[in-house]
């Protein structure tokens, strides 16, 4: 059988939709027992791996330019 480029997306929109339900299903059903306010808030989990993310780009891009790459005559 032959994955198509619709397979894949059939695929990612089901894994997308499993992974929004169970997000849903465990908020409702309080399964998560928040220690602090912020982690009541219904987002906050999203919000934090995205900064979170964007943080891990942003400094490793910012490493690499400043410690990994080396100017064009660096052999000479």
């Amino acid at each position: 059988m032959k994955i198509t480029m619709r397979h894949l997306f059939l695929m990612l929109y089901v894994s997308l939709a499993a992974g929004v339900l169970a997000g849903v299903l465990v908020y409702h059903l309080h399964l998560l027992h928040p220690h602090f306010w912020w982690e009541k808030l219904p987002v906050f989990s999203a919000i934090y791996g995205f900064i979170g993310c964007i943080i891990i780009i942003v400094a490793s891009k910012a490493l690499g330019h400043h410690w990994l790459q080396k100017e064009e005559d660096y052999y000479d």
